[in-house]
């Protein structure tokens, strides 16, 4: 039984390490792709004016979906620097970032108009003993379905014990939306858009540092137990999700349409010479 076991831990580490440094592989390729460094797939290289045509690059969606990456790209360091004692602790705090993020996106996304200033930075230390005041349903006017709704005190949570208090920067109440309060995703007002390239590239730089940072919490098989595992790929779908998905996507149709429009081309030159 004990050789069982620990063949299945060896088993689960391959398995983390081998989709870390594809996940790290396939983020630095995006990068290069997003800078026009390399061929995407050896067929077509994209540069800034290629890339401006894809619906996906237009420029009021272009903007919101910067500044969410950067919000993104800010918070996951402090994920490193205080929820990193444990594989455990760094992942569950990681899973709860993301789901944060995946929330703000909704709420903030390409088409709310809502203004980045009216969020907050919410929690940048842990800090037990500190107390909040939590809008309510009655504060806000939502019932307790509502995703901002009133929580117990353990509500939020990700190791089992008290959840990390909540620190509110806004100049006053109402700069906030009515209930919205993160725990681990950092919102502070930016006085400028951020430029998409350079924001995509230091979130791909981050990544890479945060599935590095984890594979250096998890050096043996010992530290890869079941819940580990299960974490980390929920983690890795989130993030697959949130940044890997729609890129490739946009990429693959857009290299597919220029590779047929460049045969095509090819297609005209050599049969006008037989004709």
């Amino acid at each position: 039984m004990w050789a069982l076991a620990q063949g299945e831990t060896q088993m689960l580490h391959h398995q983390i390490a081998e989709t870390a440094q594809k996940r790290m592989s396939t983020l630095d390729y995006l990068r290069k792709a997003h800078e026009g460094r390399v061929y995407w797939f050896n067929t077509y290289l994209f540069d800034k004016p290629d890339l401006s045509r894809m619906p996906s690059f237009d420029p009021r969606k272009l903007s919101r979906k910067a500044t969410n990456y950067l919000l993104l790209g800010l918070s996951i360091p402090t994920i490193h620097d205080l929820y990193s004692s444990t594989p455990l602790e760094f992942l569950r705090c990681l899973n709860a970032l993301l789901a944060e993020f995946d929330s703000f996106q909704q709420l903030h996304g390409d088409s709310s108009n809502a203004a980045l200033s009216r969020a907050r930075i919410p929690n940048m230390f842990r800090r037990p003993g500190m107390k909040t005041r939590r809008s309510t349903s009655a504060d806000v006017g939502l019932d307790d379905s509502s995703p901002f709704g009133h929580q117990s005190p353990g509500a939020g949570s990700t190791n089992g014990g008290p959840a990390p208090a909540v620190m509110n920067f806004a100049a006053s109440e109402s700069d906030l939306l009515p209930g919205e309060e993160y725990t681990y995703l950092l919102t502070p007002s930016l006085p400028f858009d951020p430029d998409f390239f350079e924001t995509f590239a230091t979130l791909c730089d981050v990544l890479i540092d945060c599935y590095t940072k984890f594979l250096a919490l998890v050096p043996s098989p010992r530290e890869c137990t079941a819940p580990v595992a299960e974490l980390f790929t929920k983690a890795d779908s989130k993030i697959r999700k949130i940044i890997v998905q729609g890129v490739v996507k946009d990429f693959e149709d857009h290299s597919r349409m220029h590779v047929k429009s460049e045969v095509a081309g090819i297609g005209k030159v050599v049969l006008g010479g037989l004709m």
